[in-house]
């Protein structure tokens, strides 16, 4: 049988994973949207996310003890304009695991509550566009109950540091293009025995989790008058470190980990009243190494307004681009 431990991170760990490449709200800590001081964005969204292959190190295969594995997960979160190019955003995801076959039943709950500043650091006019450098940096840490070892685990178990660059331009015909890269600091996992095998012995309950890098290259397009914008994404998620699932045994939280995804975002803005939006978003993975080969689609609804009036500016600001 697949171990719990594999399940948690080709399942969750890094195929729905927010914090990596998906929409989880209307703005993220991986786009170049920004509130303005005193405004608010409140968000709810779902995913589902499928697979009946993972990678056993570079090996695709099946198992007949999980059949198709589904992950549903429900994010809540908010992005807040504290001051002129300062945000603050927070998010929390209930997840709920089911595999189609074997014994053994899935698990549910709240997952992990993760909390950002982002900082639009630069913006100017270069050549025919605009440019936008930012970066937003956070920390997610376990909040439910869930026990990281249990078969079909929700998450990791492990705090994780995310420090995250972007680098945006987008040109006056509503063309754009993004990249971005975070670096993941994780922190240990804790499982319920205390000895677990690697490839070596260890008399501990806590795991060195390695740490993992993320990025995303985006391309996109916004209509002119704001409301329509489609984009699509290639992404990939590497851990440093760790070693491969051995055949026919089970996975651990510190195995090497690497992830290829292609995807697909649409937002419709200012729908039916001004500030009400919808989100569309599914991505793939191409290509891995000890995850699932999953597919995901998810949409949200998002609310953006002002909670306090912003101090008037004495000075004259390019306008922002999206």
């Amino acid at each position: 049988m697949i171990s719990k431990s594999l399940l948690k991170f080709i399942s969750t760990g890094c195929i729905i994973a927010p914090l990596c490449a998906g929409s989880i709200i209307a703005q993220t800590p991986s786009d170049a949207v920004m509130m303005e001081a005193g405004e608010i964005c409140v968000g709810v969204n779902y995913n589902h996310s499928a697979w009946d292959e993972y990678w056993e190190g570079d090996s695709l295969r099946t198992n007949e003890n999980i059949g198709t594995l589904t992950t549903q997960a429900v994010t809540a979160g908010f992005m807040l304009g504290i001051m002129d190019r300062v945000n603050i955003l927070a998010m929390l995801p209930y997840v709920a695991t089911n595999p189609s076959a074997g014994v053994v039943a899935g698990d549910k709950g709240l997952q992990d509550i993760s909390l950002f500043l982002k900082v639009n650091a630069l913006e100017k006019t270069v050549g025919p566009g605009n440019l936008k450098l930012l970066a937003s940096a956070g920390i997610a840490i376990p909040l439910g109950s869930y026990i990281a070892e249990n078969p079909f685990a929700i998450g990791l178990g492990c705090p994780d540091g995310i420090f995250r660059g972007i680098v945006h331009y987008d040109v006056n015909n509503g063309i754009y293009a993004r990249v971005d890269a975070v670096y993941h600091l994780r922190g240990s996992s804790e499982i319920v025995r205390n000895y677990y095998y690697t490839t070596q012995g260890y008399l501990t309950s806590e795991i060195d989790m390695p740490n993992a890098l993320d990025y995303n290259a985006t391309a996109g397009y916004i209509t002119k008058n704001k409301h329509i914008k489609a984009e699509a994404v290639l992404s990939g998620l590497t851990t440093f470190g760790g070693f491969d699932i051995r055949r026919q045994d089970g996975g651990f939280p510190s195995n090497n980990m690497e992830v290829m995804r292609i995807g697909i975002n649409a937002d419709y803005y200012d729908l039916f009243v001004k500030g009400f939006a919808v989100h569309l978003y599914s991505n793939y993975v191409l290509d891995g190494r000890n995850v699932g080969k999953s597919t995901m689609i998810g949409g949200g609804l998002s609310y953006q307004f002002p909670v306090w009036k912003a101090k008037e500016k004495t000075t004259v600001e390019t306008p922002k681009e999206n």
